[in-house]
This record gives C-alpha cells, structure tokens and sequence, in this order.
C-alpha cells in the first residue's frame, strides 16, 4: 500500500468505523481490504457502504447492475474492483461471454446489456457529460430516466471506492484469486 494508508483491524478501527466493519463482517463473512482502508475515514466508509446499499435499490437487474459497474471500473482503471466484481458478477449467474467482453472493452452480444455498458462507460469516462443521442441510444434498449439516473448511484459508489484504490493500492483480497486484471493504461497520474 502506499500513501501511509493501512488495512484497520476491526478492533482497533476508529468506533464509527468499526460498527460499519462488524456490519460487513457479518453480510459478506468477511471485511475486503476495501472496507478495511476506508475505515480510515469513518465518513468515507459510511459513504461507500450507504451507496452500495442503495445501488441495490435501483431499477437495474443484478446482472445489469454488475454489467455497469465493470464499464465503468474499467474506465477508472480499477485492478482491485475489476477482480471483486469480476467474481461477484459470476456469482450473480452474469453470462461469462458479457464479463470477458466488458473486461477487455468489447461490445455485449446482448444489445439491452451492450447499450447499458457503453452508456455506463461514456458517463464515466465523460464525467456526466453525454449527448442527448447517448441517453437516448439508452432509452431505445428500453431502458427509461430513472435508469439513466440510477447510472449516477453507480458511478458514485464506484468513484469512491476506484479512488480509494487508485491512492491506496489496495491489495486483492483471497476471494479475488484468478479474476486479476491488467488496466489498459489509460490514466496517468497527475504530475
């Protein structure tokens, strides 16, 4: 890790922080090294964890919801959410073909997924900034506003934990074994 940040311990995580830990402890069995450097900042945590919680809420599928996190973890270039959603996207049934097209910027063979993979891309790589024919080339796949908004809840829960990656490095956590994953190299740090 660089940047002084650190993997807390639930135990000796600031208190704040450690309830949201012990919360996630017990979802998932485990706290990912995510989780662990964000409790750095007890609001930062509760940002992520809040987010991710309503990202489920939103009108998408669990498959399309997993569909748009990879497109836009792979703008943002992130190695350590593209190996966890990679292995979470399978264990939501995602067909294999759609992960490996999304992971190496390939178009979907389903049309509705492929239009929500580029929209989730273009919002990410163009900060929100996307034409009226990208919205809808969306809505033509069936898809409505509240989807192009629910695209926001997305990106916004995958801007802070990509950043919190990108400053930390956060090492892959066990489960992530053998969905690594080489960023093409795009981003270049600030100088």
């Amino acid at each position: 890790m660089i940047n002084g940040f650190k993997l807390h311990e639930t135990a000796i995580a600031p208190a704040a922080s450690a309830e949201i830990l012990n919360c996630v402890q017990k979802a998932w069995g485990f706290v990912p090294n995510l989780h662990r450097v964000l409790a750095e900042s007890p609001a930062a945590l509760e940002a992520y964890s809040t987010l991710w919680g309503i990202a489920e809420k939103t009108s998408f599928t669990a498959q399309e919801r997993h569909i748009a996190y990879l497109a836009i973890i792979y703008e943002n270039e992130c190695t350590y959410c593209m190996a966890g959603h990679t292995n979470l996207s399978r264990m939501a049934k995602v067909a294999p073909e759609a992960i490996a097209a999304v992971r190496e910027s390939r178009p979907i063979a389903d049309a509705k997924l492929e239009a929500l993979r580029q929209f989730a891309a273009k919002v990410t790589r163009q900060r929100g900034a996307v034409s009226e024919a990208d919205v809808e080339a969306l809505k033509a796949r069936g898809y409505d506003n509240r989807a192009v908004l629910d695209v926001l809840v997305l990106a916004a829960t995958k801007l802070i934990s990509n950043y919190t990656n990108h400053l930390a490095q956060t090492p892959n956590d066990s489960f992530m074994k053998g969905a690594e994953w080489t960023v093409p190299g795009k981003l270049k740090p600030a100088v």
